[in-house]
């Protein structure tokens, strides 16, 4: 006999009882492996936990977890996740234009590292993967905060453990904090030290302008005091990216607001252009004091180290630069494949024979391929994948920056362009934390058209017309 209307046999009781089951296992199990994804992105940056003998460490490890996880969820079902369209085509032409670079090289004769070719390899599809399975997080995004939060506290207090281990509070075997005078923390070089606090800092910056009044105080805590730590890594670089980032979130907020206020009335475009005046005219009267060039310089990123090097280190960069651009004209603009193609300037073989390196310091050799990087984001790919791989970078770039200005996301926005002008002086295509928040951002549209939240106070910017919330 069928059951009575409004009751439920046993039968369908067990079946519903069982899904019920079933579903608070998969969330505790997301739950859980969310913090693989927070730890994987940190500890991929802190190279010098990683055993010599094998190319993965453990923030490779715990993204793997994370990966197995949530490729398992994904056979039941991957929930759709808007704007993430742009990802798999920049993806798909960048794997294309890599293709095309290294079938160009192995016609031309060109000779390659392929230890160097299969470790580029292995990177770039674990990037793709992390990309692909990012689409149920972005898609739900009390999880993408959760996971914010999570990449934030954690970054923090590795943070805090690294100033500890540098002070001398406790020691850890086979790492040393210090880069000569600059600190470096767990990870192989200053930069990199400076590139993790820059991503901590503007995520951090980006959870305080999506919580609570607590969680933004929290939030504008920990980013300024992270990207106040990056300062211990001595880096011109640094200085200046954090003070462009720091300017374009200030400038953005102070425009949100004018256009408020002039909504209610309040003639807000006037007041900013007085203050714009005010601000240039006070300029113009302390130019004639301000210090020379050289000494600004010196007072950027010489707090605490001696600056007759900084001559030396422009000079490589743009011996590396120019390099990097007659390597990519020289294949038509096609690139050599995956793997670095440069060769070594002298100088700095000559600097490797002078003294001797800190621990754990991992240089590339002198040998018959050419094994050096362009230190400069775009350049390298352009090396790599030509015209084709750089330009795509580009254009996802500049698209996840204005998604992310439109969505009302300032802090992102700015860390972005941060991020990215740091960038110009380092190689960060390949690190996880960057595209963990270049995922963000393209889905940041999506995000702040379907939420049901209340729009924050700095959400209506007429002039980047950001999405109005459904209600």
């Amino acid at each position: 006999m069928p059951p009575r209307s409004g009751r439920m046999s046993r039968g369908e009781a067990s079946r519903q009882s069982l899904k019920w089951d079933r579903v608070m296992v998969a969330k505790r199990l997301q739950n859980s492996s969310d913090w693989f994804l927070a730890l994987g992105v940190l500890l991929a940056l802190l190279t010098q936990l990683r055993s010599n003998a094998s190319i993965l460490g453990p923030g490779e490890i715990f993204l793997a977890c994370w990966l197995c996880v949530q490729a398992f969820q994904a056979l039941a079902g991957m929930p759709a996740a808007q704007g993430l369209a742009p990802v798999a085509i920049f993806w798909g032409l960048f794997a294309f234009a890599l293709c095309l670079g290294l079938i160009h090289s192995i016609v031309s004769g060109v000779p390659l590292d392929s230890s160097l070719v299969i470790h580029d390899v292995f990177a770039d599809l674990l990037l793709v993967a992390l990309c692909v399975l990012l689409a149920p997080v972005v898609a739900d995004q009390r999880r993408l905060s959760r996971l914010y939060l999570r990449i934030m506290t954690a970054g923090v207090a590795m943070l805090a453990l690294q100033l500890a281990n540098a002070a001398g509070v406790f020691a850890l075997g086979g790492v040393d904090p210090w880069y000569w005078e600059r600190l470096r923390g767990w990870t192989a070089n200053p930069n990199q030290f400076a590139l993790l606090c820059l991503l901590i800092g503007f995520l951090a910056l980006h959870v305080a302008e999506r919580g609570s009044r607590a969680g933004a105080f929290a939030g504008w805590a920990c980013g300024l005091l992270t990207l106040a730590s990056g300062l211990l890594g001595m880096s011109n670089a640094y200085v200046l990216v954090v003070m462009l980032g720091l300017g374009v979130l200030f400038a953005a907020k102070v425009l949100r607001w004018m256009a408020r206020e002039e909504r209610r009335g309040f003639p807000a475009a006037w007041l900013g252009v007085s203050l714009a005046a005010a601000l240039l005219y006070t300029g113009l009267l302390l130019a004639p004091h301000v210090m020379s060039e050289s000494d600004l310089i010196r007072s950027a990123g010489g707090m605490a180290r001696d600056t007759s090097k900084e001559l030396e280190d422009s000079t490589v960069r743009l011996m590396l630069w120019r390099q990097a651009l007659k390597r990519g004209m020289e294949s038509g603009m096609i690139g050599y494949g995956p793997g670095p193609h440069l060769e070594i300037p002298a100088v700095v073989l000559q600097g490797r024979r002078a003294g001797d390196l800190p621990k754990n310091m991992i240089t590339p050799e002198l040998g018959l391929a050419a094994n050096f990087e362009a230190h400069n984001t775009v350049l390298e790919l352009f090396v790599q994948g030509g015209l084709l791989a750089a330009g795509g970078f580009l254009c996802i770039v500049g698209l996840a920056i204005v998604r992310a200005f439109r969505a009302g996301f300032d802090a992102l926005a700015a860390g972005l362009i941060a991020i990215n002008a740091f960038g110009s002086f380092h190689v960060i295509f390949r690190h996880p934390f960057f595209w963990l928040l270049m995922v963000g951002a393209l889905s940041a549209r999506s995000a702040c058209a379907t939420s049901r939240a209340k729009p924050r106070p700095f959400d209506d910017f007429a002039l980047l017309k950001p999405m109005r919330i459904n209600q």
